[in-house]
């Protein structure tokens, strides 16, 4: 891949198809670590592995039963079967960015006319989420702080990331790479919340979402893209 953006539009991207193998971890290591390296600077594959998080939650639906002991005379798989699944997976990803959007102002009507009007009504209760620090799982040059809300369709997360570590010398004109990963409790595939790159000395504050119930969700781990190694983590108990 060329580094002259002008040209980009002129050149067929070569991780194009690599989002949905990415997010089901089917990559080999290094071609995971290429497509991770290429995700720093391209915001449309960036925005796919996005839309696609939500994929492997719709492949665990399928029963245990049928794969295990699938029908004497299974059914031929419909043609297309996997770009239909990952369109089923982007669809819903969008659908779950706009309910956030509609939750947000539905939620700013109902607290005006709770001062306005002094009504309180049974059942209408907003949710109420928990914020967390996270704990050091390796020396880290970041500290965080989560918050996760519930919602109708999931849960919201957002990180309050700290850079603490050194901010000059070698490597402190290197942008580090992190993502925010939900471990599903009791099992499941890992889920990709957020990623996001800092310089050193730079904080930022992100935001993810997840289809996972805020009680579905075991453990959430902050990690460095470069080398998957877990920096941090949490157990949010909403």
């Amino acid at each position: 891949m060329t580094d002259n953006r002008n040209n980009r539009n002129n050149d067929i991207d070569p991780f194009t198809e690599n989002d949905a193998a990415y997010v089901m971890g089917a990559l080999t290591d290094a071609d995971r670590h290429a497509f991770e390296a290429h995700l720093v600077d391209c915001p449309t594959c960036t925005k796919s592995v996005a839309e696609l998080s939500g994929m492997t939650v719709l492949l665990d639906k399928v029963p245990l039963a049928r794969v295990l002991e699938p029908e004497s005379h299974p059914e031929a798989p419909p043609e297309l079967m996997l770009p239909r699944l990952i369109s089923a997976a982007r669809k819903q990803r969008r659908r779950q960015s706009f309910r956030l959007a509609a939750a947000g102002a539905v939620a700013a009507s109902v607290v005006a006319l709770a001062i306005v009007f002094g009504v309180s009504q049974t059942g209408s209760k907003q949710p109420t989420g928990v914020t967390v620090a996270m704990t050091a799982v390796r020396p880290a040059a970041v500290t965080a702080t989560l918050q996760v809300t519930p919602a109708a369709w999931g849960s919201r997360v957002s990180v309050d990331c700290r850079w603490v570590g050194a901010t000059t010398g070698p490597g402190s004109d290197v942008k580090k790479v992190y993502r925010l990963v939900a471990l599903p409790r009791g099992g499941g595939a890992p889920q990709t919340l957020a990623q996001w790159a800092v310089l050193p000395g730079q904080d930022v504050t992100v935001d993810g979402s997840t289809n996972l119930a805020a009680d579905q969700i075991g453990t959430i781990e902050l990690r460095a893209v470069a080398d998957d190694e877990v920096l941090l983590r949490a157990q949010p108990r909403v």
